[in-house]
């Protein structure tokens, strides 16, 4: 394997496993799990606008980790 495909592999890893914590911050943020609207400070009139925000970077940040590690396992 090239370095090229093992930095893909590793930038891949690394991308998707920050979207799958953005989709546990979202969850946690709109169930209010342990308190974490508190902690952040986060008023509600402006969740539903950052739980949308979060949602869509999730999306994009797995969805191109995927690519990534596609192209890293070619």
């Amino acid at each position: 394997m090239g370095l090229r495909r093992v930095l893909a592999l590793i930038v891949g890893a690394v991308q998707g496993a920050i979207g799958i914590l953005a989709i546990v911050l979202v969850g946690a943020l709109y169930f209010d799990f342990p308190f974490v609207q508190i902690m952040l400070t986060v008023p509600e009139a402006l969740l539903p606008l950052q739980t949308l925000i979060l949602v869509v970077f999730s999306f994009f940040s797995i969805v191109s980790s995927f690519y990534l590690i596609h192209e890293g396992l070619e």
